[in-house]
């Protein structure tokens, strides 16, 4: 009965399954179809006695189905142990290759801190030269700055010395040409002597013919005199302190000089024109006879229009004054081709 049970839930498993492997396998062992169901081979017991009472004998063919039921389960056995086997070595073929893959893991894993290591070294060596290049690029530029400072004071430094030059290259043009004109007049004055050099009544000094008067007149009378004799009112503007006659300096009177304060909207001496900026018909500029301009400050307040030479100083004169009388002194280039005309 028993038996019986098992072969029918196995059958119902079969059923409720599928056709499994396992359940293929049994089937294929007992060699039974449908017709060897054990419900209906099952002949029920008579009354009084059941299945398994010690009157009943076990047939040939219950005998037969046990043994094919052992056989199965023995195979059904031996497969899962197959099944088993396989998932072990499976299972160590898979623990293995895990294993495998966790040493390579764990060796590149080193390999990368190595290498992670080793760029990070690199990185803080890279660090250390750029802030290293950074101190230099900011004293280089330091260094450029304070050059280029000191080029610029430099560079003005050489452009006043170029305009002292160029002042003292004039002075210099200035000294050579007086230099010439001081060995032209030395070279006449060699070629000539006293009384060659100028005439009767004249007295030579520093190149110059000078005539003294010995009467007293206005300014506009002198000057008038002296451009008979072909002469011109002294003009001093060479003459320093130390070069001035000692009878000028010395003596207590007064001399007509050939320096005058324009008193008209223009004055020509020598061509020249000075015109009255303010257009008011006077101007305060003064000039020598021979053009040129009177560069030189006056000591005192100037309440003159002419000038005279007094112990060695210029000073300004009224021109025409009834009291405004003085000698004078006219001056002409010494030379033998000087006009002798007294």
């Amino acid at each position: 009965m028993a038996q019986s049970v098992l072969y029918a839930d196995l059958r119902f498993a079969k059923v409720m399954g599928g056709r499994s492997t396992a359940s293929q396998a049994l089937e294929a062992a007992l060699g039974m179809d449908e017709a060897e169901s054990p419900y209906e081979n099952v002949q029920p017991a008579p009354a009084g006695q059941d299945g398994d009472g010690d009157g009943a004998q076990p047939s040939p063919g219950r005998w037969s189905r046990r043994w094919c039921i052992t056989v199965g389960l023995l195979t059904i056995c031996l497969l899962l142990l197959v099944a088993t086997v396989a998932l072990g070595a499976c299972y160590w073929q898979v623990t293995r290759s895990l294993r495998d893959t966790s040493r390579e893991h764990a060796a590149e894993q080193g390999r990368l801190s190595q290498e992670l290591s080793a760029r990070e070294q690199s990185l803080q060596q890279t660090r250390v030269e750029l802030a290293w290049a950074r101190a230099e690029l900011q004293r280089a530029w330091w260094d450029g700055n304070s050059s280029r400072l000191e080029l610029e004071s430099l560079t003005a430094n050489l452009e006043h010395v170029l305009e002292v030059l160029g002042k003292t290259e004039k002075e210099m043009q200035e000294v050579q040409g007086k230099l010439n004109n001081s060995e032209s007049t030395v070279a006449i004055l060699r070629s000539c002597t006293a009384i060659d050099c100028c005439p009767s009544g004249w007295l030579l000094y520093r190149g110059k013919c000078l005539f003294i008067s010995s009467e007293k007149k206005t300014w506009e009378d002198s000057r008038d005199e002296c451009e008979k004799k072909y002469s011109q009112l002294l003009v001093t503007k060479s003459w320093s302190r130390w070069t001035v006659p000692t009878f000028l300096k010395n003596a207590d009177i007064s001399y007509w000089i050939g320096l005058q304060k324009s008193s008209f909207p223009w004055y020509d001496y020598g061509g020249l024109e000075e015109e009255d900026p303010e257009g008011e018909g006077v101007s305060d500029a003064w000039f020598w006879v021979d053009g040129s301009l009177y560069e030189r400050p006056w000591q005192s307040k100037s309440n003159g229009s002419c000038a005279i030479i007094s112990r060695g100083n210029i000073k300004p004169a009224l021109c025409a004054g009834p009291d405004d009388l003085h000698f004078w002194i006219c001056e002409k280039a010494a030379g033998p081709s000087a006009p002798y005309l007294a």
